[in-house]
């Protein structure tokens, strides 16, 4: 599962589905050098993919290979995630985030294109967006909130206090591996594989986490719904029938922040909907993203 999706992995996609391989890149932007996966499709519309907190850009390994034959997508590994530098001032909060954004999507001529954020990626993705302008031309928002609360300010906080957790080898880190929320409809192996891909191997031969928890604590409490209203573009928020993080009644406060925001549910998916249900999050954000950004074919 070290590799890249495996036949294992593909298979869950489905037969009939092209998995192409993403390219690893890497830019440097505010002092920070970024990796991200480029799964190709120069001139189709561009789509970048911000994943939540701890994670890394192999989450979407699942859900992109289904919109790859449309769009150009990007998935980035937030800084101090996945293979991405940690910032010399630990900066890891939301206007940071939103400003490398910023400048990944002028690096790679991404204006004007999409951006999809899941959980803290969709804070990072709101916060963007408010000042973006024309630079951004749909936002999707997945499983993530408007508003951050004390609550989930403080848990962040404590999370962020925890010593990572060690792991005798890269088996044992997979094995050991559990989400957060830990509820998933999630097959084996998808959780698997983005186990794997979430260590990094000490020099003793031991395997850490590969994310910086300083991270977890860069989003105090506060509303983002004056992002949410700055934005110039389509506003689609997406919620998982089963969310733990997303309940029905924060769902709806997106119709009082942005009354023509689009909404949408995946049935039968927890708070990691990418994970849970890829092909049902590809169908609805294929047709979100196919009518709203210039030159997206049908």
């Amino acid at each position: 599962m070290g590799g890249r999706i495996g036949a294992r992995s593909a298979a869950l996609i489905g037969d009939d589905v092209p998995t192409p391989e993403p390219a690893d890149g890497w830019v440097e932007v505010n002092g920070v050098r970024l990796h991200y996966l480029d799964w190709g499709g120069a001139g189709r519309p561009p789509v970048l993919f911000l994943h939540g907190g701890s994670a890394h850009a192999h989450w979407w390994d699942f859900a992109i290979p289904l919109l790859a034959e449309r769009f150009r997508c990007i998935a980035l590994d937030l800084r101090g995630h996945g293979q991405s530098g940690r910032p010399a001032n630990a900066d890891y909060g939301l206007a940071a985030h939103a400003a490398d954004v910023g400048a990944v999507v002028g690096a790679l001529g991404l204006g004007g294109g999409g951006v999809v954020g899941h959980s803290f990626g969709g804070w990072v993705a709101m916060v963007y967006a408010g000042g973006a302008g024309t630079a951004i031309g749909a936002l999707a928002l997945l499983d993530s909130r408007p508003h951050i609360g004390v609550r989930s300010a403080r848990m962040l906080e404590a999370l962020r206090k925890l010593p990572h957790t060690r792991y005798a080898s890269h088996d044992d880190a997979i094995t050991r591996f559990r989400l957060l929320p830990t509820a998933t409809r999630a097959d084996a192996a998808v959780v698997a594989h983005v186990a794997a891909h979430g260590v990094i191997r000490e020099a003793d031969g031991t395997y850490l986490p590969r994310f910086d928890r300083r991270a977890l604590a860069g989003a105090g409490a506060q509303d983002l719904t004056p992002h949410l209203r700055g934005a110039r573009c389509p506003i689609l928020a997406v919620r998982a029938a089963l969310s733990e993080i997303v309940d029905a009644a924060a769902f709806q406060t997106y119709r009082a922040a942005v009354p023509d925001a689009e909404l949408a549910e995946i049935a039968d998916a927890h708070h990691h909907v990418m994970l849970d249900q890829p092909a049902m999050l590809a169908d609805v954000l294929g047709d979100f993203l196919g009518r709203h950004l210039n030159g997206a074919r049908a």
